[in-house]
């Protein structure tokens, strides 16, 4: 990944796109209300990440019934299994799911999206480079 590329995934830049507007509390209140069976984890700060559609594993993706998109987030605020600290970033795995309440669904995790945050385009390539 360039350094441009990278500036540009950090700062958050790309397409403005809401997310949850519940506070922090209510965001937690209606996960365990309604997706009790869920982990989930609450972030800020976040981009949606689209991959280029090239190459094989796109397809291979959609034929395990998930879209090629993850969550990028700078700014985690809880994570119900404890797995990350707040404020630590973290990068989902690919999509199962996504409701436009800012709610996006991976196999293992609910991921709250509070507040704005961002879609952006991204090469497989630029995505491996931020384990």
């Amino acid at each position: 990944m360039d350094l441009l590329r990278l500036q540009q995934l950090l700062s958050g830049q790309g397409e403005s796109i809401n997310g949850c507007d519940l506070s922090v509390e209510d965001a937690i209140d209606f996960i365990q209300s309604n997706f009790g069976e869920y982990s989930y984890c609450l972030v800020r700060d976040w981009t949606l990440l689209e991959l280029d559609p090239s190459g094989g594993w796109y397809d291979a993706l959609r034929s395990r019934g998930l879209e090629p998109v993850l969550v990028y987030a700078r700014n985690v605020v809880v994570d119900s299994r404890e797995r990350f600290n707040r404020g630590d970033w973290v990068r989902s795995t690919f999509q199962l799911r996504y409701e436009d309440e800012g709610l996006f669904f991976t196999r293992n995790t609910l991921y709250v999206l509070l507040g704005t945050g961002t879609r952006q385009s991204i090469t497989l390539s630029d995505l491996l480079s931020l384990s």
